[in-house]
């Protein structure tokens, strides 16, 4: 929309990752160079860490266009929550060798038949979600890593994932593989005195001429301070103020501007009790658990982008949206899971209350005219949800079936079990 009306050939701030759109920053340029280093090894295992939105998946395809005339043999699998029987498989079927009815032995025999060919040039798998990955799968992993031929290693497995999988290799259990790791580089969000550069780059690479729009001093400032300095939440707040920018026919964009957005877009995430991604919160009790609740919520959406976009390398567009199409939720699977959160929402308010209501001089009166050993009847519990509020067939829970504290719990007993409401 905006486009035409600044004159730019395209959008600066699109979520797709782009390589042609990669600002060289001090830490992906330097995330990049460790990348290549240990790709060149043609062995072990190369890992890339980082929060959510600091672009590591544009750093890794900014790799791969750089692999192009390597010749290499690449494979990229998702392996959000596989168990390790199901990695050997997967792996296989990433790399064209057909698994089914197959034991293990004949498909390690498969896949080497399938790599040997290619030993000299290599082959590289890819690994998205790593964070996800139980030790078995990990494990799983090393074992597949180690196939050699002639002496040369046959595959190269790059593992991505967030922040968290740094801690899952750090566990004692994963020391064999820690020793195979040959790269590794953890992102982190621009730094204050990057984002001009990061934002104006961007603008550039579309064709942008300065004035046309131009910024007031101090707006930069104030993305960077919303954002936290992470890619995607810059991209996602100029893209907005671009938007708002051409509705309101402005050339000149304002700090004043930029905090209509910021207030428009905190209030869209308001509405259901969630903030975008990791933005401040009102102080108090309810801050804590909003905050808790919208890293839960971010991080699920993100795992789910990352699943849809390994369904369609899977499948093809065309055929992925099929799929999708024929799986999205009933409206009846909607209103399921807006009860579960509702639930959740006024049982953490209910758990976060004081241990004891108010007293009133009636209630004191009261108190000293009961004899000294009368027996007080037992408060009910507060934190218990009414049997009638939830006493439905479709909300029995045992007692093993507790909610936690965090909104995304609902979400997971949805998708486990939910589908039998249907």
């Amino acid at each position: 929309m905006y486009e035409r009306f600044y004159k730019l050939k395209g959008r600066p701030f699109q979520l797709m990752p782009d390589p042609r759109l990669l600002f060289e920053s001090r830490n992906h340029t330097r995330g990049l160079s460790y990348l290549i280093y240990g790709v060149e090894r043609n062995e072990g295992f190369v890992v890339i860490t980082g929060d959510v939105g600091t672009g590591k998946t544009l750093l890794l395809q900014t790799l791969l266009n750089q692999l192009q005339t390597q010749h290499l043999s690449i494979a990229r699998v998702a392996m959000a929550n596989v168990d390790g029987d199901a990695v050997l498989p997967a792996v296989a079927g990433a790399f064209g060798v057909a698994y089914k009815a197959r034991s293990k032995f004949e498909l390690l025999d498969a896949l080497v038949a399938k790599l040997a060919p290619n030993r000299s040039r290599g082959s590289l798998l890819i690994v998205d979600e790593a964070q996800t990955c139980s030790p078995e799968a990990l494990e799983e992993l090393r074992v597949i890593s180690n196939l050699q031929a002639d002496g040369q290693a046959l595959l190269q497995v790059i593992l991505i994932g967030q922040t968290e999988l740094r801690s899952v290799l750090s566990r004692p259990s994963m020391a064999h593989l820690r020793q195979r790791i040959v790269a590794s580089y953890h992102l982190t969000p621009l730094d204050a005195d990057e984002i001009a550069g990061y934002i104006e780059h961007r603008l550039e690479k579309v064709g942008w001429r300065s004035g046309q729009p131009s910024f007031e001093q101090g707006v930069y400032a104030r993305v960077h301070e919303w954002a936290g300095g992470i890619p995607r939440r810059i991209n996602l707040i100029m893209d907005r103020l671009l938007l708002y920018g051409y509705l309101d026919e402005r050339m000149m964009l304002t700090v004043e501007d930029l905090e209509v957005v910021i207030q428009e877009f905190e209030d869209e995430f308001a509405s259901d009790d969630l903030a975008l991604d990791d933005a401040p919160a009102p102080s108090g009790t309810h801050s804590a658990v909003s905050t808790s609740a919208n890293t839960s919520v971010t991080a699920l959406t993100d795992r789910v982008a990352g699943l849809e976009r390994a369904l369609r390398r899977q499948y093809g567009d065309a055929r992925a949206d099929t799929l999708l199409a024929e799986h999205a939720a009933s409206a009846e699977q909607r209103a399921l899971v807006d009860a579960l959160l509702r639930v959740e929402r006024l049982e953490t308010l209910l758990s976060h209350a004081p241990d004891e209501t108010p007293r009133t001089d009636a209630d004191a009166n009261a108190d000293a005219s009961q004899p000294a050993d009368a027996e007080t009847p037992a408060e009910p519990d507060a934190s218990a949800a009414p049997a009638a509020e939830i006493d439905d067939e479709k909300l029995s829970w045992s007692s093993q079936s507790r909610f936690s504290e965090t909104e995304d719990s609902a979400l997971t007993r949805y998708f486990r079990w939910g589908r039998r409401y249907e």
